[in-house]
């Protein structure tokens, strides 16, 4: 009687499905690469950067040619909430900010007064600046109209002054805010040199023009972005695997004792005719 014998996979046969099993994961691979950014910047947290670059009101511009003197950041944190901070980059010498002026979402104007700032974090000596709000509340001299103020020190004290290398931070808490319900422009008046979205003066400059002091905004309305995220662990881990899968060769089945004792368990002890 002739017997059969269960066939076990060859070795063509496991190299062609070693082959789609790499095909098939580089092209999930992909498509997880592809989707990940735009997953990313759907979740990720808006920034919204704006930099000072200009001397608008006719006065005397900071000294420094490198630019911007002074930079606003705005970054999501979470619900209901962004991370303010205001730095002076590249304010030189006694150069110091007395006021600096931004806006807010004129559909949110009635969360003025009602706006909490907190978490102070601060880089320097400086005093807390205080903090006014109000629904255009705020002229800027030589512009128009601004929601949230903060007036700094000013004075032969220079260890009180927000000046240069300084840097101020708040936890800014109020129902509906995001980093973009930041990136406004300021109400416009009459014969005004803007709008801008935010508004600076600055004490003791000594650049181009005269007075000693001078306001400054921005020229390029601000950059808003979402940060988006290095890739999960998961997408790594995966992307580890599919690496070792091109490199994986499965051994020689003619040569393997394991398969060879299952045929012969399957098949039985072979006998002469």
């Amino acid at each position: 009687m002739k017997r059969s014998y269960l066939r076990l996979p060859t070795w063509a046969t496991l190299s062609a499905f070693t082959l789609a099993a790499r095909v098939s994961g580089t092209i999930i691979a992909a498509a997880a690469l592809f989707w990940l950014p735009d997953t990313a910047q759907a979740t990720s947290p808006g920034v919204l950067t704006v930099g000072s670059d200009i001397e608008f009101s006719d006065g005397q511009a900071p000294a420094s040619g490198t630019k911007p003197w002074i930079v606003m950041t705005i970054t999501d944190n979470g619900p209901n909430s962004v991370i303010f901070k205001l730095t002076t980059p590249h304010l030189t010498g006694s150069e110091n900010i007395k006021e600096f002026d931004f806006n807010l979402d004129p559909a949110l104007a009635n969360m003025l007064g009602h706006i909490s700032f907190t978490n102070l974090i601060s880089t320097g000596s400086f005093d807390p600046p205080t903090i006014s709000q109000g629904e255009n509340a705020f002229k800027a001299d030589g512009d128009g109209y601004y929601d949230l103020q903060l007036m700094f020190t000013t004075g032969g004290n220079l260890s009180k002054t927000f000046s240069s290398g300084d840097a101020v931070q708040y936890t800014i808490n109020g129902t509906g805010l995001t980093a973009a319900s930041f990136d406004f422009l300021s109400l416009s008046n009459n014969g005004d040199k803007g709008p801008f979205i935010t508004a600076a003066h600055i004490q003791n400059t000594t650049g181009a023009g005269s007075g000693g002091s001078g306001w400054v905004a921005d020229t390029t309305g601000g950059s808003f972005h979402n940060e988006v995220p290095e890739p999960s662990s998961l997408v790594l881990t995966a992307l580890s695997c599919l690496g070792g899968l091109w490199f994986v060769r499965p051994r020689s089945l003619s040569k393997s004792w394991p398969m060879a004792k299952a045929e012969h368990a399957i098949a039985g002890p072979r006998r002469k005719k």
